[in-house]
């Protein structure tokens, strides 16, 4: 163990969210560290104190923005609430992660990084996609204990619900189109929900 004066924890923040502002706005290749440690207000060494390269920076800021992103308050089922609206809730919450702007800009670095870094889209999709569709698993299982749900393939359900929610809001999203409109998007989610309901009560 290294001895000496504890990590500051604001600089960590500021590192990586300096770090990951700048690779949404310009992309891997064009950031450099002297850069984040200009925003961050930091130096150079002390970003290279807590992180080995610039790619080491990268799957740090990858991993935080993904855990922020499905953190358990985020994606937390009220046990109080009828399953209809969890499941409406949960998808809301859903679409909000996968097509806001911080998620598409995320989306475009991390294509334009998989030949070069194929393990940074894997860390996305097992920190995030993966992490998400288990949580979601999970409360199926637990509905299906309590009663109120009959779920028999909780891990292919839940992917099911989830891939037919993003729908026409993620494609749009995705090629840079104008949102749905909020009323029909609405409409969609409740759908979706409530067709889930029927092939599984």
């Amino acid at each position: 163990m290294k001895r000496g004066r504890p990590r500051d924890a604001a600089k960590d923040e500021a590192i990586l969210q300096a770090a990951g502002d700048l690779f949404m706005e310009h992309g891997y290749e064009a950031v450099s560290l002297d850069a984040v440690a200009q925003r961050a207000g930091v130096s150079k060494a002390t970003i290279y104190a807590r992180y080995s390269d610039k790619d080491a920076l990268f799957a740090a800021v990858l991993r935080h923005e993904c855990e922020r992103a499905v953190s358990s308050d985020s994606f937390a089922p009220d046990p109080s609430q009828s399953v209809r609206d969890t499941l409406v809730v949960l998808a809301t919450r859903f679409l909000d992660l996968v097509t806001g702007e911080k998620a598409m800009q995320m989306n475009r670095v991390l294509v334009a990084e998989t030949g070069r870094a194929p393990r940074m889209a894997e860390l996305f999709y097992e920190t995030a996609v993966l992490s998400l569709k288990n949580r979601l698993a999970d409360w199926l299982r637990l509905e299906t204990v309590r009663g109120r749900l009959n779920v028999r393939d909780p891990d292919g359900a839940a992917w099911r619900f989830l891939g037919g929610v993003k729908g026409e809001a993620h494609l749009r999203a995705s090629f840079g189109l104008p949102p749905v409109e909020p009323a029909r998007l609405k409409h969609h989610i409740e759908a979706a929900a409530e067709e889930f309901i029927r092939a599984h009560s």
